[in-house]
């Protein structure tokens, strides 16, 4: 990258004389951000994609194009973007989105000294833009672009009667992760667009099924398997399920259609990525991060705003959320927790009903429900078994089974065939040996004092006292866990942030 080049573009854009200083922010996973001020005082925030972003030109082109959708025909408040560039191949010598610093504060500053009735305020504006996502009348599955990037586009991508008075907008190959991370990307994969549900789910399952083939390890496991007596993976069993999960699909996929039309979502609005006015703090007025939000069956995308979803229990229906009939017998530290679990039961319930009543939009609250439900959830755990879950799966598979098998009375109704005793036996121990690898890399994670999924990252200044703990928790792990030199050789061969002994 040509910190110069990225400086005069900026000038450019803001059609300024100069850029006078250039400030790195704090950056997510997936990019490099700057604040980049002119000689006039004017502030250009420059966002460059990591290699991991997703891929060349498409994650680019489909962010801009997302974010001057949103902002003018949905009207939802996103940043407006100024220049940008998704090739490699000009004088900045990378990929490049130019774009407004936005107006505001993050709602992480004030959110926790709001009160309910302040945040309930938010809470409805998110509301009615994801029922503006659910309503925008998206022609096919994929990701959105300017009609300009997406070559050869047929009349059938072009979403109708919403194009700006400059530009048209099309629906192009879908910038998902889940079509790229851990090595999905290096494989030929179906991108898409999709004209219809069986179209995309089918892509999802081959997608799943050419990784397993082409790749001998399986990434983001989520225990310690192939460990002396743990489960062990295999492609075998990962395509066994899915290859069974696509003969399931008709009869588990949703009855009404509103709930898999094609539907943009932002899947990340926590508070850090929602700007609101400093002066009145309820009142959104940009919301950041639409890197690699695409467009799929709506009840594959709908889910509660980020900043809503607490660790406790959900209520059923829309009765008030009440304290416990022991609440005065609580301590008063047990009082205040109960308190804020029913605040964070009231407001995620108020989502609902704003979508139901104030929005008019059933078919978020809809989807949201057949998500919880089995074949919702049969349909979200398709999506990764190249990484996981394949035994989990299984026993979705054969409860749903055993359910068409009990309602229509003929076993062969059910499309999975005959599942047999030995089935069950085998999917039953597998998934035993599965939640117990997920419990013992839980119960690692929390020794080392790092939260699930955590990926080794650690500052600079932590650095070797970190190593130091990992060493000593991993020692006591081999302690408890291996009783000769094999079972040492094995657990070491497996475990996390461990020296490769081939490097």
């Amino acid at each position: 990258m040509d910190v110069t080049e990225l400086a005069k573009a900026a000038a450019e854009a803001a059609g300024s004389n100069s850029c006078i200083d250039i400030t790195k922010l704090p950056e997510g996973n997936f990019s490099k951000v700057f604040l980049m001020v002119m000689d006039d005082g004017k502030e250009i925030i420059a966002k460059l994609p990591n290699p991991n972003a997703g891929r060349a030109h498409l994650t680019t082109a489909s962010e801009v194009a997302t974010m001057d959708f949103v902002r003018n025909v949905l009207k939802v408040p996103a940043p407006k973007v100024y220049a940008w560039n998704s090739s490699c191949a000009n004088p900045v010598g990378a990929e490049y989105i130019l774009m407004e610093r936005v107006s505001g504060i993050e709602l992480d500053k004030v959110w926790d000294g709001m009160s309910g009735k302040e945040k309930f305020e938010v809470v409805q504006q998110l509301a009615q833009y994801d029922a503006a996502f659910a309503t925008s009348n998206l022609p096919m599955y994929g990701s959105l672009y300017y009609a300009s990037d997406v070559p050869g586009a047929r009349p059938s991508q072009i979403i109708q009667g919403r194009q700006r008075a400059t530009q048209l907008f099309a629906i192009g190959p879908t910038t998902n992760r889940a079509y790229f991370d851990d090595r999905r990307g290096e494989v030929d994969l179906d991108l898409g667009p999709w004209s219809t549900f069986d179209e995309y789910i089918r892509s999802r399952t081959e997608r799943e099924l050419n990784c397993i083939s082409r790749f001998n390890q399986f990434p983001r496991q989520q225990g310690f398997f192939s460990g002396p007596g743990q489960y062990t993976p295999t492609a075998a069993a990962k395509s066994r399920v899915l290859n069974l999960f696509s003969k399931a699909v008709p009869l588990l996929t949703p009855k009404d259609a509103a709930l898999m039309k094609p539907a943009l979502w932002h899947p990340d609005l926590h508070t850090e990525n929602i700007f609101v006015d400093p002066e009145n703090p309820t009142k959104i007025v940009s919301i950041i991060d639409w890197q690699a939000v695409n467009i799929a069956p709506l009840f594959l995308q709908a889910r509660h705003p980020s900043l809503i979803e607490f660790d406790g229990p959900i209520t059923k229906g829309f009765e008030p959320v009440n304290l416990p009939d022991n609440f005065e017998s609580l301590s008063p530290e047990k009082q205040l927790d109960a308190k804020k679990l029913r605040a964070a039961q009231s407001l995620y319930k108020l989502y609902e009903v704003c979508l139901l009543q104030k929005q008019k939009c059933p078919e978020i609250f809809k989807s949201l429900k057949f998500r919880d439900s089995l074949p919702g959830q049969i349909f979200a755990l398709a999506g990764s078994i190249f990484s996981d879950g394949e035994p989990v799966l299984m026993g979705m598979l054969i409860r749903m089974h055993d359910e068409w098998v009990n309602t229509l009375g003929d076993p062969s109704s059910s499309p999975l065939g005959a599942i047999t005793a030995d089935d069950r036996r085998k999917q039953e121990e597998d998934e035993r040996l599965w939640s117990q690898g997920v419990e013992l890399l839980a119960d690692f994670m929390a020794q080392v004092g790092a939260y699930q999924g955590w990926d080794g990252w650690v500052n600079h200044n932590n650095y070797e006292a970190m190593k130091l703990r990992l060493g000593h928790c991993i020692e006591s792990f081999l302690d408890q866990h291996a009783s000769n030199d094999e079972d040492r050789r094995l657990w070491l061969s497996i475990l996390p942030f461990t020296d490769d002994p081939d490097l």
